[in-house]
């Protein structure tokens, strides 16, 4: 009887764990209805803000490229959080104002990409952590440096 009882609190806890999960809904979600109301060469930029709404993001130069982001992902207990949906919208303007491109993006187009582990070296003494305990022992000598 004492062995069944030993399996059961972690079992329970197990359970209880695995039942955490919460959902994050991040970004600007743009409707696919909407969407397909913008057509290439004819839809104007305040057309797209009435449609869509504001972007998430502006292109760095200029105002000609608008993207709208969304992730929606999800976090059990103390594990790393999962992407369930991700879209990215991007549409670019023309120098009338009109949509000239229009792409989109989901997490199945994700890439990942990997850290350079390399380090820059530097020039100079690295401390060790007896030199950086003791080593202001000596240097003060409480005479004021301005008198």
């Amino acid at each position: 009887m004492k062995l069944k009882s030993s399996y059961i609190l972690p079992f329970t806890l197990l359970i209880a764990l695995s039942g955490c999960a919460v959902i994050n809904i991040r970004g600007h979600e743009v409707d696919p209805v909407q969407l397909e109301k913008v057509k290439v060469g004819s839809t104007t930029k305040e057309q797209v803000a009435e449609l869509l709404g504001t972007p998430s993001s502006v292109g760095t130069f200029g105002n000609k490229t608008w993207i709208y982001m969304s992730d929606t992902t999800q976090t059990r207990a103390f594990f790393p959080p999962y992407i369930l949906k991700s879209n990215i919208t991007r549409i670019e303007f023309d120098d009338k104002g009109r949509v000239a491109s229009l792409d989109s993006l989901t997490e199945k187009d994700h890439r990942v990409i990997s850290h350079v582990k390399r380090s820059t070296p530097t020039s100079g003494h690295s401390f060790g952590v007896l030199e950086q305990i003791f080593g202001n022992f000596g240097r003060f000598n409480g005479k004021d440096p301005d008198k």
